[in-house]
């Protein structure tokens, strides 16, 4: 018979069968099996009836005992409402009816008979792997016939459901029998799937992309490489798998990637490479551009990413100064709105690891902002961090700075909380409470959050203006050890330096060095330091106008003492000042 007469019989004998039901008689559909009854019912012409019409006149047609004499079509109707769909046994014996027979032409019908429906599929995973597998050893048979037509029937309508499991060995095979055009129409049939895919699937297969890219560029094929838009080319070659894919292996199949065309396709470890090898740390209007692609979608998690990609990097970073600055503000703008949230781990991971190449920018108003939403330990944590980077501060900034830190200490003692001024070593709290900006920080502040600050234990951490200031206010001008200690601390270093801005500010203060020694102080204060910090050792040091300044406080001080009429050596066992 011809197809068309085959069709035309088919509906006459389902319309007897559903007349003898509906008058009380099942013509055997209760008695033989289901799969004699539709041989006996229907014989070859079952494979034009419609599942559904067969489960109304034969209700045991929801199992799978008919399966072998089942059109594909019946079969894929079965499938969608059997729950094979969620059954690895099942959907394993669907292809084994599929793979009886003509396997291609049966699994093509299969397909498109699956794909037709209105009704949401929602494949079980296992399910899903299953079908593909089983697919593709069918099909893959075929790939070195395709033609471009095939290629989109395949991947773009009938695999459509099953490429979230195509895996990169499938892949691989595939793309081996395409050309550029047919491989594009595989990349986006799969970029259609990318979010319906694991992480790790889509991770597998961005290198087989690659693969073929590459492989087809030592032939001598650009496929479109020097003809699309970056933009566009970056689409039809990688889709979204493009954001597994390494920013040098772009550059190296596709030159103009030193541009900043294909910025807002890229991935924002992409856009770290393209920041690094691009100058645009060296450009206020490139980086400008790299923050506005930063800030579309999610700009937190964009910023993080940035940041964990740009400080993975094992080439020294130098960030021009302005540039820096802007990174800061637009990053700080971003993560402050974030910071009510942060964990300490999260201060410990944005100030110590990704904000460390551009703390050196931090303002005074985003350390206010940053530390009104710390407690004292993860205060403590950002002040290890910008003192990691004091170094690299101009002076300016280091100053302003040292306020903010005085303010939050003075602010959390007020409230009652000592931040550890109560437990740790003076030299210990210092280093924590403020680092390396405690020498911006004056000598009575730090005796009013911490009035273990009379003592000498955090001399060697003093500035020496504080040295200064605690030699004034600590008694040392009237203790030869007290004023050694002094020296000691001032022989470390640059000693001539260190000399030079104690006694400016010793001799700043209302209270003169001199007028509270005595003899033997002033002997000591002369000639401690005997190699490199008394006066007299760094005299040619000095200019004449510095000289001739610190003659007449000395020769003044000797009159003094003279006319009191003190007998120093009695008092102190020493030669006369005036020897």
């Amino acid at each position: 018979m011809t197809s068309l007469r085959q069709q035309e019989l088919a509906p006459v004998l389902l319309g007897y069968l559903k007349q003898r039901r509906a008058s009380g008689s099942t013509c055997g559909s209760d008695t033989s099996s289901l799969s004699a009854w539709l041989e006996e019912s229907f014989g070859k012409f079952s494979i034009y009836v419609d599942y559904k019409d067969l489960r109304e006149i034969n209700t045991g047609f929801d199992s799978f005992e008919a399966l072998d004499l089942l059109s594909t079509s019946q079969v894929a109707q079965l499938t969608l409402g059997s729950g094979a769909l969620n059954s690895a046994a099942l959907i394993n014996m669907v292809f084994e009816r599929l793979e009886n027979g003509n396997s291609f032409q049966n699994a093509e019908e299969f397909f498109v008979a699956l794909t037709q429906t209105s009704q949401d599929l929602d494949i079980n995973p296992v399910v899903r792997d299953i079908m593909m597998n089983r697919t593709f050893a069918i099909i893959s048979l075929h790939f070195a016939d395709f033609a471009t037509d095939d290629w989109v029937s395949w991947f773009t309508v009938k695999l459509t459901l099953l490429l979230p499991s195509l895996t990169a060995e499938m892949l691989q095979t595939a793309t081996s029998h395409t050309d550029c055009g047919e491989y594009h129409i595989i990349v986006g049939a799969l970029s259609s799937v990318f979010d319906h895919m694991t992480s790790l699937r889509q991770q597998e297969l961005a290198p087989v992309l690659l693969g073929y890219l590459k492989q087809r560029r030592a032939s001598g094929s650009t496929c479109g490489s020097d003809t699309s838009s970056l933009s566009a080319w970056l689409e039809e070659s990688f889709g979204k798998f493009s954001i597994y894919v390494d920013y040098k292996d772009l550059r190296e199949i596709n030159t103009g990637f030193d541009s900043f065309e294909a910025l807002d396709l890229l991935s924002t470890s992409q856009v770290a490479q393209l920041t690094l090898g691009s100058g645009a740390l060296n450009s206020a209007a490139l980086i400008n551009m790299v923050f506005e692609r930063l800030e579309n979608g999610n700009s937190f998690q964009n910023a993080e990413e940035f940041f964990v990609a740009l400080t993975q990097t094992s080439q020294d970073l130098d960030i021009n100064p302005v540039v820096r600055d802007i990174m800061m503000n637009r990053t700080f703008a971003i993560i402050s709105l974030h910071f009510a949230d942060f964990a300490t781990d999260d201060w410990v991971s944005w100030f110590t690891v990704k904000l460390t190449l551009l703390l050196p920018s931090l303002t005074a108003e985003m350390l206010q902002t940053a530390t009104s939403h710390t407690d004292c330990g993860e205060y403590h944590i950002i002040v290890g961090a910008l003192s990691s980077v004091f170094d690299h501060m101009t002076s300016l900034r280091q100053q302003e700075l040292a306020p903010v830190l005085l303010g939050y200490l003075k602010q959390r003692r007020a409230s009652g909380s000592t931040c550890g001024s109560d437990t740790s070593s003076l030299s210990a709290w210092l280093e924590e409470s403020f680092g390396k900006f405690s020498i911006y920080v004056d000598y009575k502040d730090l005796r009013e959050i911490n009035t273990g600050f009379d003592s000498f234990e955090a001399l060697d951490l003093l500035s020496t203006s504080q040295v200064a200031q605690l030699t004034l206010g600590s008694g040392a001008l009237n203790s030869a050890a007290l004023i050694n200690m002094v020296f000691e601390r001032l022989e470390n270093g640059n000693s001539f330096q260190n000399a030079e801005e104690f006694f400016v500010a010793l001799t700043q203060t209302s209270q003169t060095a001199t007028s509270h020694t005595d003899c033997g102080e002033y002997h000591i204060m002369y000639v401690a330091l005997p190699n490199v910090g008394a006066l007299s050792s760094v005299f040619d040091h000095m200019t004449s106008l510095r000289q001739q300044e610190l003659a007449p406080v000395l020769l003044g001080y000797l009159k003094a003492e003279t006319r009191l009429g003190l007998d120093l050596r009695v008092r102190h066992q020493q030669p006369q000042c005036l020897a």
